[in-house]
């Protein structure tokens, strides 16, 4: 990386375009990934790798798991990389001893920026195979952040059962939003809810074409199974406040996800087989096999 200083990066509204318990390894990798205490969640910018924005943010650890591609920088302390998956873009890496660095059998391309020494197989960081492409700088990074904001829901939910009418609501405040089957179609604007559920056999439609969408959600988004797709341009948000390790959740075989996703305070796991395209931000952020990231 270039330089040491902090690097900003601009968010939108409402969500600020994205943004917002460790990891065990899994699939035949060992280790875990710790976190780094001293980090700091509540400030407004979001510090990160290159010369542009954070486009992959996780305040105290990223596992990006066996054959998942990411695209853009990516601002973390712990990172972990496994076998055949492949990270396209700089890295600024605030670790600390209690944050690990591990590239097995994977590819970072970029230059990288890191509190502490370079990477290298002597120290089990660089394995089987593992490699860094461009150039590192040891010995200098700055901490990632995420920035927060209080999400009121309404006191109304939204449900759509297996074959009912096909719905669709306008921005709003809402309490629970749960979609069961058939079609739930939600229009550009701004939505507080308390909760958001997407399940086998539903469709969760963006029509951005009033609009930018941003959902902000005061606990869990759980997109279980079913399918997302957005009618229009604009740029879909979706916000967590919830401070559970599972805040944001996309299940294996749900497809592509064509929004930006953040939770500051909790966990997002991107199941495997999934596309999220879009940033991704969260306290841990963890990529299964076979999943992908792009902008």
């Amino acid at each position: 990386m270039a330089s040491n200083n902090t690097l900003l990066t601009t968010l939108p509204t409402a969500f600020l375009l994205v943004f917002g318990g460790t990891l065990a390894a899994c699939g035949g990798e060992s280790g875990s990934l710790g976190e780094n205490t001293s980090s700091t969640e509540a400030a407004v910018t979001v510090t990160g790798g290159g010369s542009g924005q954070a486009d992959l943010v996780g305040t105290h650890s990223i596992r990006i798991a066996q054959r998942v591609t990411t695209v853009g920088s990516i601002a973390t302390n712990a990172l972990s990389l496994e076998s055949g998956s492949v990270a396209n873009g700089d890295a600024n890496i605030n670790n600390t001893t209690t944050s690990q660095v591990r590239i097995s059998g994977a590819t970072l391309n970029g230059n990288v920026q890191i509190a502490g020494a370079a990477p290298s197989a002597a120290n089990g960081e660089l394995v089987n195979g593992g490699k860094i492409t461009g150039t590192v700088t040891s010995g200098s990074a700055t901490q990632s952040t995420l920035p927060t904001h209080a999400v009121t829901p309404g006191t109304t939910g939204i449900t759509v059962n297996s074959g009912a009418p096909a719905v669709t609501k306008a921005a709003g405040n809402y309490a629970s939003v749960q979609v069961n089957g058939s079609t739930l179609t939600l229009t550009g604007g701004s939505f507080n809810i308390s909760s958001l559920t997407l399940n086998s056999g539903a469709k969760l439609v963006f029509d951005t074409t009033l609009g930018p969408i941003d959902v902000s959600s005061l606990g869990t988004i759980s997109l279980n199974g079913g399918s997302v797709s957005v009618v229009g341009t604009g740029a879909v948000t979706l916000y967590s406040n919830s401070s559970a390790s599972s805040a944001v959740v996309i299940n294996a075989g749900v497809g592509t996800v064509p929004a930006s996703i953040t939770a500051p305070n909790g966990g997002v796991i991107i199941g495997s087989r999934n596309t999220v395209v879009g940033k991704v931000g969260g306290k841990d952020v963890a990529f299964d096999p076979d999943s992908n990231q792009h902008l």
